[in-house]
């Protein structure tokens, strides 16, 4: 698909979207944040809400036909050394798959999860990750389950990620016999992040399940580690968290 884009022609949509996002940015602020994210992207320093604005208003290669489009993004995701444009390419295209999924989408972006660097981006792909498998779940889940079992720490949290719209009303569309063996999978993964996905989707899947993950947590409560099980049962009320938490412990303590 990017042969159809020239590379001078993705050299300067590369210089005009860097142009345009280093305008609005502070790069004080975008060190801060590349430090504290540990990535090995530079970073320009640029707030949310001004990144959105900016990509909204418009780059002038929005005036070519989708997969051109999504040809430039692809590149520019791949090569450029500036993680405001992964951002924006992120953006652009987390309004669009809310509306319309295209078939075009997912054989491109699922290689976008191989230069993953911090938790930021890939909670970000994952978002988008999202509605691509709840349009073709037959397509995207088994590359989820592959990366499931990968040894890379962002692999493993975009597997789990991915399987919810976020958070909140609706946010869960997969049942659990789907998600759980996933969640599973990396239960003993010491890494903070991976960790941190696997409650989070426990927590919201609680919402939509709360017998079934209720069970789950008495099942798994001695492998889980304190902070996904923390965060599992967060959003419980103090009763339950009280009673699943010395559930915890005897099973942490037993012999």
């Amino acid at each position: 698909m990017s042969a159809r884009v020239t590379r001078n022609k993705l050299r300067d949509c590369h210089n005009e979207v860097v142009e345009a996002l280093t305008v609005i940015g502070d790069p004080a602020y975008g060190e801060a944040v590349r430090l504290d994210r540990g990535s090995q992207l530079n970073h320009l320093g640029i707030r949310f809400p001004d990144l959105r604005r900016r990509v909204r208003q418009g780059f002038s290669f929005y005036a070519l036909p989708e997969d051109q489009v999504l040809a430039v993004w692809d590149a520019l995701w791949q090569m450029s050394p500036i993680g405001d444009v992964l951002f924006a390419a992120l953006e652009y295209y987390a309004s669009v798959v809310r509306k319309r999924v295209s078939p075009l989408f997912w054989p491109v972006m699922r290689g976008w999860a191989d230069r993953l660097d911090n938790w930021c981006h890939c909670d970000g792909l994952g978002a988008i990750y999202a509605w691509l498998l709840a349009r073709d779940f037959d397509a995207v889940y088994p590359q989820l389950a592959m990366w499931n079992r990968a040894e890379g720490e962002w692999l493993r949290r975009i597997s789990l990620v991915s399987l919810i719209h976020y958070t909140g009303k609706n946010a869960v569309f997969l049942p659990p016999k789907t998600v759980l063996p996933l969640v599973t999978n990396c239960l003993e993964d010491g890494r903070y992040y991976v960790q941190m996905a696997v409650g989070w989707v426990l927590r919201e899947m609680g919402h939509a399940y709360p017998d079934e993950i209720t069970r789950y947590l008495a099942a798994n409560a001695g492998r889980m580690s304190a902070a996904a099980f923390s965060r599992a049962i967060e959003r419980r009320s103090t009763q339950e968290r009280t009673r699943l938490r010395k559930m915890r412990k005897c099973e942490i303590v037993k012999p």
